[in-house]
């Protein structure tokens, strides 16, 4: 008799999405730092998902006219900047799959296909001049106690957006001397000493006692140092923080692009104008590599090759 009992039918796209997503999950167990992995993650999918929805194509199909397709994409559709970041991403992830044998496409080939536009000086190259910074903090503090500390923090500690949400009340301790360190968890998830100044330790605690909390409880020890309006068990987001520099930003009448990295970058530049050794800006800032550290001094030598021009008395 004839067996009329169904075949089973295979479903290709789940089987390809499900080895994709694996691949991907293997590629990110070679990343590190949470927000890398959290980035990477986000622009190998959204590749993935191109491929698949525009193209027809699997990952393992790819070409380098793909490729280029995807790369006119971002470049319709983002900045510049952003488009080259998401590239960078892209080159990484596809010399991943080509050493595993699932991509063809060689990475030689993706230096032309997969190049990063050019681009003008991202935002968060920008530094802040003493009075920029000075008309900021007057902004915010006329206007949130809760911003005026976020941004005295950041330029306080020299901080990374993601480390300055992860920051928590009982971080800040004291040592021998009545010396105050912000224990701060950075890239990598290395943690770092970061040493507070007497006008930052202070300005710290008033904000901290003006919203109900203390230093002496261990529940509010664990509490975010900056809350979201979800409750003060919440830390704010990047997004916040972002808000928060553009807002006061604008508020100040500073025309050029500023992003919170721009603080940190102020940070960097102004140690190295006054002479701080390498090691110190590199541990305060918390770089792996020196040779992040060094572009703070090679900027500070570009200020003082243009010293002259502070000089305005006439000739």
């Amino acid at each position: 008799m004839p067996d009329n009992t169904p075949a089973k039918t295979e479903n290709p796209t789940v089987e390809t999405t499900s080895t994709t997503n694996r691949l991907i999950a293997l590629y990110l167990r070679t990343l590190t730092s949470p927000q890398t992995i959290k980035t990477y993650n986000t622009e190998t999918r959204m590749f993935v998902g191109y491929l698949r929805e525009e193209l027809g194509k699997r990952l393992e199909e790819t070409t380098v006219e793909d490729v280029s397709l995807y790369r006119e994409h971002l470049l319709k559709v983002y900045a510049r900047a952003t488009a080259a970041k998401k590239l960078a991403v892209l080159r990484r992830f596809l010399i991943f799959t080509f050493m595993s044998g699932v991509t063809t496409v060689n990475p030689e080939a993706l230096r032309f296909f997969a190049k990063s536009p050019k681009v003008t000086q991202d935002s968060a190259y920008n530094v802040l001049t003493e009075d920029e910074l000075t008309r900021m903090l007057s902004a915010a503090k006329a206007k949130s106690h809760r911003d005026y500390a976020v941004i005295a923090v950041m330029a306080g500690c020299g901080l990374r957006e993601a480390e300055l949400v992860g920051i928590k009340i009982g971080d800040f301790q004291q040592a021998a001397g009545d010396h105050i360190f912000l224990r701060v968890l950075g890239k990598g998830d290395k943690t770092r000493n970061v040493p507070v100044s007497p006008q930052l330790w202070e300005l710290v605690q008033r904000y901290v006692l003006s919203t109900g909390r203390g230093f002496t409880s261990h529940a509010d020890a664990r509490k975010p140092l900056f809350t979201s309006r979800e409750g003060d068990s919440k830390p704010l987001t990047t997004r916040s923080i972002r808000y928060i520099v553009k807002k006061h930003v604008s508020a100040a009448n500073i025309t050029k692009a500023i992003s919170p990295h721009s603080i940190r970058h102020t940070v960097g530049t102004n140690m190295a104008v006054n002479e701080a050794p390498l090691l110190i800006i590199q541990q305060f800032l918390g770089h792996s590599d020196p040779k992040t550290t060094m572009r703070y001094i090679r900027r500070a030598e570009e200020i003082s090759n243009k010293a002259y021009q502070y000089n305005t008395l006439p000739l």
